[in-house]
């Protein structure tokens, strides 16, 4: 696949527990929409005892993961493909644990594939309750961090991104939009 080829593909990213997968729940069955789930949730379910989860290691399991999903869900007949994360977030994730070197070797193997998003959203944590479940294991405080090291990250690597607040009801409306950009 070429830049740009195929379906748009726009990422929703972010910290924990922003709202991305309940935002996307809302298009599941759309026949123009085709929908890739989140792999470090997926990798955690199967891998629950993984000792260190920001380590590069970890977080480049996760970006194959994300990266296979991706290719997955390409395979269909879609107009729009909408990702829950991307292949950035195991790289903005090591670079928050401190790991530079590591977030350095992440990107620099998915500059060939960071071409390919149409749309990078940030899902920003306002407006949004943090909930615990049985994989997440961030805190607040660690949430917040992530989002601060997401916009450092993008705004450091020049990456273009639209910053997504409000309620429930306004990001649908601004997906929906974009959706039919």
């Amino acid at each position: 696949m070429t830049e740009r080829d195929g379906p748009r593909k726009i990422a929703l990213v972010g910290a924990c527990c922003v709202g991305k997968t309940t935002l996307l729940k809302s298009y599941v069955g759309d026949p123009d929409v085709a929908i890739v789930e989140e792999a470090a949730r997926a990798f955690f379910i199967a891998n629950p005892n993984v000792p260190d989860r920001f380590s590069v290691e970890v977080q480049g399991q996760i970006q194959e993961m994300a990266m296979s999903n991706e290719r997955n869900a390409l395979s269909g007949n879609v107009r729009v493909l909408v990702c829950d994360r991307s292949v950035l977030d195991a790289v903005v994730y090591t670079y928050a644990r401190g790991d530079k070197e590591g977030a350095k070797q992440l990107f620099e193997r998915i500059q060939v594939w960071l071409p390919t998003y149409h749309r990078i959203v940030l899902l920003d944590p306002r407006d949004v309750p943090y909930e615990v479940d049985d994989v997440r294991q961030e805190d607040e405080e660690t949430r917040q961090h992530l989002h601060d090291t997401f916009i450092e990250f993008f705004e450091a690597n020049r990456i273009a991104y639209e910053l997504l607040s409000g309620t429930p009801e306004e990001r649908r409306k601004r997906i929906d939009e974009i959706l039919l950009e």
